[in-house]
């Protein structure tokens, strides 16, 4: 038989590699831990102290003085600390004031707007506060930034707010609860 006939010959079975790690072995027997994984545990016991240290304090924090207490988001209007939104709310017959609304306005990931408003004739009916979400990518709605960094005192609070600009919103918008139809014009809210 030539070289070229054998049969090769099998492949050499290797045993499977273990690899140990130090810091999550047990000794066997004693039931005790070795010193590196008690050291793991007990720098991982100091981490979560620490983490609810520091959350006990933003918690108290936060209830002492819960003007302040926010999520982070990116926000353009709507708190003290930034430019705002202010909307006229107007007799529909003789355009008289009735109220403001103070809206948020924020940025979404994809660089649209999300404006959020209390609707008014819940409010002036019921007393309820119904928060209306209103996304550019739904319905289209502008910010005039002519009227960028005017300051706007509220007539009743006499509270100051820099203004982000102004919003129109020509198309139809409806309050899911009490059914009112409204548009947005210069920042002033019309119903139709």
């Amino acid at each position: 038989m030539t070289d070229e006939a054998k049969p090769a010959a099998p492949p050499v079975a290797t045993a499977p590699r273990i690899i140990e790690n130090p810091m999550t072995t047990f000794i066997r027997g004693g039931g005790t831990l070795s010193g590196a994984d008690e050291k793991q545990r007990q720098q991982q016991k100091h981490e979560a102290e620490k983490a609810r240290k520091l959350e006990d304090a933003r918690q108290r924090a936060a209830e002492n003085n819960p003007d302040n207490a926010k999520q982070y988001k990116q926000v353009i209007g709507g708190n003290k600390a930034f430019p705002g939104i202010v909307l006229e709310v107007r007799e529909p017959r003789d355009h008289k004031v009735l109220d403001y609304i103070e809206c948020e306005l924020t940025a979404a990931e994809d660089g649209s707007l999300i404006l959020i408003i209390a609707c008014f004739s819940c409010a002036l009916k019921t007393g309820r506060t119904v928060q209306l979400t209103i996304r550019q990518n739904h319905r289209h709605f502008e910010l005039d930034t002519r009227r960028q960094g005017e300051i706007w005192v509220n007539p009743h609070t006499h509270q100051v707010i820099t203004l982000a600009g102004a919003i129109n919103l020509t198309e139809v918008t409806t309050c899911p609860e009490c059914a009112v139809r409204f548009v947005i014009d210069n920042s002033v809210v019309r119903q139709v």
